[in-house]
């Protein structure tokens, strides 16, 4: 099986900027200028695009610091918070203030993150006003289930959750129909949030049910001579490779080795194996709501 092209399928999640972001993430808060380090070593080896959201702690304005100082020029996709909580007038105020703190004048993909708001009018009205002006690239929703996929003139990106255990929306007739329309599909929380690379004997007590799961993925990454982070991005690449995977990246280590997966092989019948015996461990524990 050839191996994977970096730059053009993965997407720098950023949401540990602004927080110890993912059950596998223990380290102290990192200082500022060791998180831009970090935006720049990626921005160099030519990963350009970047997936952030108004509700991750602090992400846009470091982001928005790295963009002033060092005159980069990033693609962002960043998301709405739900307007439950905020009024739906004040979509403005929080795209507009998200583009302020980016230090950018255009967002690549803008994502509600509530698919519910999109029933509102006014939030239909300023997503039009600024798809117009060409503030934003496309407009799309971040979803959680399959039935939440639905064709829209409007709607021409989608983000949703897909790991090695979880498959069903990858594998799905819906998102097929979705890509078949020419629409965009980023998948998100490929590495479940860090679970996949914690040792299954230091789960805490409310995710022993993943742990039968996790020592046959440990296992047989390890008979396949396979770091299984690079497993776990070739299996969902090999489901849906049209997708772009976001990715986040807590420190320059881990950004090196998945920078490596480039240089991985691994035959097209084991990947088909693994996703097999992999999808007998699937279950609500692999959702990081249910935490």
């Amino acid at each position: 099986m050839s191996s994977l092209n970096v730059k053009d399928t993965i997407i720098i999640g950023t949401a540990q900027l602004g927080s110890n972001y993912g059950i596998a993430n223990k380290n102290q808060e990192i200082i500022t200028s060791d998180k831009i380090d970090l935006l720049n070593l990626c921005y160099d080896h030519g990963l350009h695009n970047y997936d952030t959201a108004y509700a991750y702690k602090n992400s846009h304005n470091i982001i928005g610091k790295w963009v002033k100082d060092y005159k980069v020029k990033p693609i962002i996709n960043t998301k709405i918070p739900n307007l439950i909580k905020n009024k739906s007038k004040d979509i403005d105020k929080i795209f507009y203030k998200s583009v302020k703190d980016l230090n950018v004048v255009k967002v690549n993909n803008l994502f509600l993150h509530n698919i519910n708001d999109w029933d509102r009018i006014e939030v239909k009205q300023f997503i039009n006003t600024i798809l117009n002006k060409k503030l934003i690239n496309k407009f799309g929703l971040s979803i959680y289930e399959e039935k939440h996929i639905f064709i829209d003139p409007k709607i021409k990106v989608i983000q949703a959750p897909g790991n090695i255990f979880n498959q069903q929306i990858l594998l799905s007739d819906k998102i097929n129909e979705f890509m078949e329309n020419k629409g965009e599909v980023q998948i998100r929380s490929v590495l479940i949030q860090g679970l996949l690379n914690i040792d299954p004997k230091l789960l805490p007590l409310n995710l022993q049910d993943a742990r039968a799961g996790l020592l046959f993925f440990r296992n047989i990454a390890k008979e396949l001579n396979i770091s299984r982070i690079h497993l776990a991005i070739l299996c969902i690449n090999y489901i849906i490779p049209k997708a772009k995977l976001v990715i986040g990246i807590d420190n320059s280590k881990q950004f090196i080795d998945i920078l490596d997966i480039k240089n991985t092989k691994i035959k097209k019948t084991d990947i088909i194996e693994v996703l097999k015996k992999c999808k007998t461990f699937s279950g609500d524990h692999w959702d990081p709501r249910n935490w």
